[in-house]
């Protein structure tokens, strides 16, 4: 596996609005690079693509076989539910729903109400078979607002005047939707201010809530989505096979210099322990003698922001 944490997806959050095939890839690469995957239930029941990839069969295999207990559903006051039908039943009227363009709950029409829980109970059959992990996370009122103030700067505002203004008109937000809401009203039509705040701001606090000590959360999409092998998005391979699979790996000495340059273009080539033993060796072949384990790790930090990956200490 190339990251040894837990990985909560975040990357799969139903409000990115993703095709099915970028939530399949996603989910998929969780799950071979990481030590196991967390989702949220709202990121379960509320995008298409997650109930696909949980009926393929290699997938369905793995968390049942080596990869039992890699799966874990994590989220606020889940420990005691029977099913995704009762979590859903116990939702506010104020939750958006992404997959219906943000419409809420209590405003949805009969009909959408039913293709919804069609859905759910669709999802409940597929996940019952991959035997999750249920947990619950403990987030209490103010949370999001008080990470949000430990990560936003000045270098955001044009002034102090104006950082300490949002703070103060900011103080009794405690949704993310409010946080989205405020933040267009605050900055009005300086979109990208909006956009980066959101992305840099507002969403890492967010997840990092669903996220325990020792574990990671994506801040961004993985930019080389288009370079994995679609073998490894197949329903037949096995990821014993996959995370073995020295046809994925076919290493030149570039990986090295891939390594040590944290690119991002040929992350796809670093799926294995083995691919790491692979570079190994051919750096000792060509002499080069400063890449092993120890200091693979000391260049992890690096990759991981790189990526994109945040890991909470």
């Amino acid at each position: 596996m190339l990251f040894k944490e837990k990985m909560y997806l975040s990357n799969c959050d139903s409000v990115r609005e993703l095709s099915i095939e970028e939530t399949r890839k996603r989910l998929l690469i969780g799950l071979v690079f990481g030590n196991g995957i967390i989702l949220s239930p709202n990121i379960l029941f509320d995008n298409q693509g997650v109930s696909e990839v949980f009926k393929q069969n290699n997938v369905v295999k793995f968390l049942n076989e080596e990869g039992n207990g890699n799966f874990i559903i994590r989220g606020i006051n889940i420990q005691d539910i029977n099913s995704f039908s009762d979590y859903f039943d116990k939702l506010p009227n104020s939750y958006k729903i992404s997959s219906l363009q943000g419409k809420e709950k209590g405003k949805l029409s009969q009909y959408e109400l039913k293709s919804i829980n069609n859905n759910i109970q669709s999802l409940d059959n597929i996940i019952n078979k991959v035997n999750p992990i249920y947990e619950n996370a403990t987030i209490v009122k103010d949370s999001l607002s008080k990470e949000i103030k430990e990560r936003i700067s000045i270098r955001y505002f044009k002034n102090e005047e104006e950082f300490h203004t949002f703070l103060f008109k900011s103080k009794n937000l405690i949704s993310r939707s409010e946080w989205y809401q405020f933040i267009s009203n605050f900055f009005k039509n300086d979109f990208h201010k909006i956009n980066s705040i959101k992305t840099e701001i507002i969403d890492p606090a967010y997840n990092s809530l669903f996220v325990n000590p020792k574990e990671s959360f994506f801040q961004d999409n993985i930019k080389v989505l288009d370079k994995i092998p679609e073998k490894i998005l197949s329903a037949g391979v096995t990821f014993n096979s996959l995370r073995d699979e020295i046809e994925l790996i076919e290493y030149p000495i570039k990986a090295f210099e891939f390594i040590t340059t944290l690119g991002t273009t040929e992350l796809f080539k670093i799926l294995t322990d083995k691919a790491l033993e692979y570079v190994e060796d051919q750096v000792e072949e060509t002499s080069i003698s400063f890449l092993s384990r120890k200091n693979w790790f000391g260049l992890y930090p690096m990759l991981s922001k790189k990526m994109g990956l945040e890991i909470k200490w």
